[in-house]
């Protein structure tokens, strides 16, 4: 009875891990056929994917080599009419191989494509030479530059809101604000309007002097400062860039006038002190004293004198004495 018993629980065992082995077998069967399946997967999906690649390529050559507005017509000799600073970017290989994928075209309006299309629209990288000599070259969007720069016939130069222009000035802002650099060095800063320096603004010059002010048309205009590079300052009214009007101009020595300018020179009633501490108050014409006028000595003293030639006389001495006189 034992020894039966025995025989049926080793028969289980044998059947539990019969069982097993199937089960794990099933389980690396599964196993092989996930793997598969997802090798399949990828292997589709890479196909697909270089398949998309491939139909992107030929919809993007299809745009940019067929479709562009049919009354556009083949250019041929485009290369021989733009200028010399855009030929040489590239050598002539490249550029044959350039003309053949991306061919300039005329427009109706006579100006001249090459570059980039879509939708019959200049869309992408691409160069437009006008019929002014204009060139503009850069990225354009729906007919419009995006991003560029314009070359225009005289020699100047924009990229973006800089402009070089062919003196050597280089300009950066807006119809309203900028900064303008020159050549020399010297630097403007302000307000502008139509192209030219309007408004209030600051102008640096390369010897150091500098103007803080108003500005009409490019010249001072208004009210404004200026320190010469030797130290002389002019505060007051300008014209046409001249000091014109009511003002005070001060020398390193001391000196200082204030009063009316007429076109740079002082002009008017004015008042002049001088670096001893003395004064003169007094009509001023053309630059120089006229009639007469208060002196107000470095005593503190006060004085009528007369102006003759632009020089007070000094009342102590008495004039000459006439040729009659001397002969009695």
């Amino acid at each position: 009875m034992q020894n039966h018993v025995a025989i049926i629980i080793i028969q289980n065992y044998q059947l539990q891990d019969n069982m097993g082995n199937r089960q794990a077998q099933e389980e690396e069967i599964d196993d092989n056929r996930f793997n598969a399946i997802q090798r399949g997967l990828l292997k589709i999906q890479s196909g697909f994917q270089v398949f998309r690649n491939q139909q992107d390529e030929k919809k993007i050559k299809k745009l940019d080599e067929i479709d562009r507005p049919k009354n556009a017509t083949l250019c041929p000799e485009f290369y021989d009419m733009i200028a010399d600073e855009y030929r040489i970017q590239f050598d002539k290989k490249t550029v044959k191989k350039k003309f053949k994928r991306y061919p300039p075209f005329r427009l109706e309006n006579g100006d001249i494509y090459e570059g980039c299309w879509i939708h019959g629209k200049k869309h992408g990288l691409g160069i437009l030479l006008q019929q002014s000599g204009t060139i503009i070259q850069g990225e354009w969007q729906n007919d419009a530059l995006l991003d560029g720069r314009i070359i225009y016939p005289n020699g100047d130069i924009q990229v973006g809101n800089q402009y070089t222009y062919a003196n050597g000035i280089i300009f950066i802002g807006d119809d309203d604000y900028g900064i303008e650099k020159h050549p020399d060095g010297s630097i403007y800063t302000g307000e502008f309007h139509n192209g030219h320096k309007h408004g209030r603004g600051q102008f640096i010059y390369s010897d150091g002097s500098v103007y803080s002010g108003d500005f009409v048309e490019d010249l001072y205009s208004g009210y404004g400062e200026l320190k010469y590079y030797n130290k002389i300052v002019y505060e007051g009214q300008w014209f046409n860039g001249q000091m014109h009007g009511l003002g005070r101009l001060k020398w390193p020595d001391g000196r200082e006038y204030e009063g009316e300018f007429k076109y740079g020179l002082k002009n008017g009633p004015g008042k002049m002190k001088y670096s001893d501490k003395s004064e003169f108050h007094g009509i001023f014409e053309s630059g120089l004293k006229v009639g007469k006028g208060r002196w107000i000595d470095s005593h503190q003293q006060l004085q009528e004198r007369e102006i003759e030639n632009g020089h007070m006389l000094d009342p102590q001495l008495k004039p000459p004495p006439s040729q009659q006189q001397q002969n009695d």
